[in-house]
């Protein structure tokens, strides 16, 4: 018997490696295993077993790792592929499945045998016996850290001459159970009180003495509680010995959403609009569920879950962005209790593993979170949804495999059998090509609805849009970054106790610093990007590069030209909040976006904030845009619409329509009518326009006309290689050779396609001190070419990438 093994190798491979079964093992698909793999054991998961090897030359399989398989069929098939379909290692693509800091890395160690009294005279000898005599046992790692680069061939001649040795092992998992030491008595309280009371009498002070009158008390404590009465590990042998009390490790589960565990909220009745879609959804295999803002999108999700859990199955519900969760936790929580567990990346590793096993063993069937939790091991699956499907967050961009979520979620719903729903206000042009051509389901929520106070639900109005030229406000002679309009309507809500929205997509106090008589704009000299300037510098103003987060004083002249007409240009979040404060006094302003929100519960404490009226005015980013349902939020202002749409990238139209209708939505989703005001210097962009009038259907036959005169998808795919290297000739060299082969390997097979753009520098050419060179490929398969061509670790690729910058 043979088994195809996916391996934790460092080299990149995308296909499984086949070893030999050992007579007597218990082998299945999914289970991990060890493997030898050169001279190292590294970790592996068999994919799939066989009666005969394509290989003569096979090694056996060290051992098994855990004999319950951690992979099923339909995800090792789902893993294989993403290898395929994303241009990916192997190992990283079923790793996806595993739970985490399950992976262990496979370690050199080296240990101290023999240090000679006379020190060796090659100073890096001397150094490498100097530490490991002081620190013992020790990684490659750990002692490169400590004295320099070592080689393994230096390593190799103290080995031999028994200095020290070298072993290969595996390091420990970031992952793994929790366990809590625990006192529990063993007698009954009675005598234990008795006995308690004897030794009190014997010594008023008597530690055992209070120990067992706290355990007659409550028969089983932490070790810490225990410890707090004074107990020492010998009081504790001694009760041991005496039979009063036994010691023990209990598992802790680190649960999340505890708070939220046991939830019964009964469902509300959907409108027959609703009820309609849910029905389609359920029949259906893939679906679009075509909303606008405020219809009721979450209604249908839940109705679907409680059907899908209903009928003995679980069901997976991604939502794009950590912000969403915790009003989702709670809405989901509310509903189904103890069925939820959630992932995301803010959450500890511990929790992440506890989770994970949660839903492996059958405990929780109903999964919530970002992208990740696509790869949730949830049983008997018959329901995946992902809510606003068109947010390129569910593309993952770094680390590999470069997936995207939406395509993992219709192919592991091919695999399973599960339904699949896709919910959006604003569907990805391409989901919606789809739906157009018959490719998938589609059903619309047109109807806006207005939960009561009372419970019950009427239908409500959209919020009214108005754009505003902002160069009709300098004309007029308002030099503000807020048009008078805008002003006017926040005033007013905040007079009404209502809660306003500032919209600006671009951290920071400004986009840029430029010179008005030179022309100087300082860049981040590692990414040869516009630094933005940072207002919250404690001391002096800085320079921020939001790339790669390096700053630079700003100076006050211009360092090109000594001009003082050296000035900050555009809007960032730092200064809107600013401005915000200086014209809206008394007002309470917050800002929301990745600089604030950088600690763990961030986003739980603003939404609760904002949930409670503690804030009236809040500054943000897109994380805004995305499923916030306020009760009091009643004013959306976009302080700089025009943000992006200029950008060298296909989908800069399609992300700025979405973007302003997402954050539009936001306002009036209650009883109470929503005002929008859109600041643009553009106002005639068609995504401007169509946004301001609701107008999806006449948004997307525009863009789709465009790019199908183009080329772009849903007319074909594009595959992104990027290589980065620090010297700008052999970047150069290196990218045009790629560039080359692909050419000759397409005109060699006669194929007219994929067209091969570049190589050219990107929008952004350097980051993080890098410089960087793309190719694109436009065609039907580009990724098929892709895979014939020799790439190094220098290279990245990148399969429908979400974006061209």
């Amino acid at each position: 018997m043979f088994a195809e093994v996916g391996v934790y190798t460092t080299q990149p491979a995308r296909r499984p490696f086949t070893y030999a079964v050992p007579p007597g093992m218990a082998l299945a698909p999914g289970m991990a295993v060890f493997v030898p793999f050169g001279p190292r054991i590294v970790q592996g998961i068999v994919l799939r077993l066989s009666e005969r090897s394509e290989v003569e030359a096979v090694r056996p399989i060290s051992a098994v790792m855990d004999p319950e398989p951690l992979l099923d069929p339909a995800r090792i098939a789902l893993a294989e592929w993403m290898a395929e379909e994303y241009l990916a290692p192997l190992w990283e693509c079923v790793a996806c499945f595993l739970p985490a800091g399950f992976g262990q890395k496979p370690v050199t160690m080296v240990s101290p045998v023999d240090v000679p009294p006379l020190l060796p005279v090659y100073p890096k000898d001397r150094a490498i016996l100097q530490y490991i005599a002081a620190h013992g046992r020790v990684t490659l790692d750990e002692l490169r850290k400590a004295v320099g680069q070592v080689s393994l061939t230096t390593l190799q001649r103290l080995q031999q001459e028994g200095h020290l040795t070298v072993t290969q092992g595996l390091a420990r998992p970031t992952g793994r159970p929790k366990f809590e030491r625990r006192v529990a008595l063993t007698v009954e309280p009675a005598a234990a009180r008795a006995e308690a009371e004897r030794l009190l009498a014997e010594r008023p002070r008597s530690v055992e003495g209070r120990v067992l009158l706290r355990l007659a008390e409550e028969p089983d404590l932490p070790l810490g509680a225990v410890r707090a009465l004074g107990a020492t590990p010998g009081h504790l042998e001694r009760l041991a010995e005496r039979g009063f009390i036994r010691a023990y490790d209990r598992r802790v589960e680190r649960d999340p959403v505890a708070a939220v565990r046991g939830g019964s909220r009964p469902p509300p009745v959907l409108s027959a609009e609703q009820a309609a879609a849910a029905d389609t959804a359920w029949r259906e295999r893939v679906t679009l569920l075509h909303g606008v803002t405020g219809s009721g999108k979450t209604e249908v999700y839940l109705d679907l879950v409680g059907r899908a859990l209903a009928a003995g199955g679980g069901a997976i519900v991604l939502v794009p962005e950590i912000s969403l969760t915790p009003q989702a936790i709670r809405r989901f929580g509310e509903r189904f209790g103890d069925e939820l567990a959630v992932f995301h990346s803010r959450l500890s590793t511990g929790e992440l593993y506890d989770q994970w096993f949660r839903v492996e063993r059958g405990e929780a069937r109903l999964v919530l979170g970002s992208r990740s939790a696509v790869f949730a091991p949830v049983r008997k699956l018959e329901l995946v949804v992902l809510d606003e499907e068109h947010e390129w967050s569910y593309k993952q961009s770094d680390p590999v495999p470069r997936y995207h979520a939406r395509d993992v979620a219709l192919k592991l719903g091919e695999l399973t059998g599960a339904r699949v729903v896709l919910g959006s206000a604003t569907p990805d042009v391409v989901t919606y090509h789809r739906a157009e051509t018959g490719q998938i389901a589609r059903v619309e929520l047109a109807t806006r609805l207005a939960p009561a106070e009372d419970g019950s639900v009427t239908e409500g109005a959209l919020p009214s849009v108005q754009v505003v030229d902002m160069r009709e406000e300098l004309r007029a002679g308002n030099r503000s970054m807020f048009s008078r309009a805008l002003r006017q309507a926040v005033r007013e809500a905040l007079v009404a106790g209502e809660q306003a929205i500032l919209f600006v997509n671009r951290r920071g106090s400004a986009r840029f610093v430029l010179c008005r008589d030179c022309g100087f704009l300082p860049l981040c000299p590692s990414c040869e990007v516009a630094m933005s300037l940072d207002a919250e510098a404690t001391i002096h103003a800085m320079l921020r590069c939001h790339h790669c987060g390096r700053t630079k004083r700003l100076e006050e002249r211009c360092p090109n030209c000594d001009s003082l007409r050296y000035r900050p240009f555009g809007v960032g979040t730092q200064r809107v909040e600013a401005e915000a404060r200086a014209v809206f006094r008394g007002a309470r302003v917050a800002r929301w976006d990745s600089d604030t929100a950088r600690t763990r519960d961030a986003h739980e404490r603003m939404v609760a904030a904002l949930e409670a009226g503690k804030i009236d005015i809040v500054v943000g980013t897109q994380l805004l845009a995305k499923g916030l349902d306020l009760e009091r939020l009643t004013v959306v202002g976009v302080v700089d619409a025009d943000v992006g749409l200029s950008l060298p990238d296909y989908r800069a139209a399609e992300r700025t329509y979405q973007l302003l209708s997402q954050v539009a939505g936001r306002a009036g989703r209650r009883d109470r009518p929503g005002r929008v005001y859109i600041q643009t210097y553009e106002p005639e962009a068609p995504p401007i326009v169509a946004a301001a009038e609701h107008d999806y259907r006449g948004f997307y036959e525009s863009e789709i006309a465009h790019r199908r005169r183009a080329g772009y998808p849903p007319f074909s795919r594009i595959a992104r290689l990027v290589y980065r290297h620090h010297d700008e000739a052999a970047g150069l060299e290196e990218a045009s050779r790629v560039a080359r082969e692909l050419r000759v390997l397409r005109d060699a097979a006669g194929r007219a396609e994929p067209e091969i753009l570049g190589p050219t520098r990107p929008f952004i050419p350097r980051v993080r001190g890098e410089l960087r060179w793309q190719i694109l490929l436009r065609g039907r398969a580009p990724g098929t070419l892709i895979g014939q061509v020799r790439l190094g670790e220098r290279w990245q690729v990148d399969i429908d990438p979400a974006s061209l910058l």
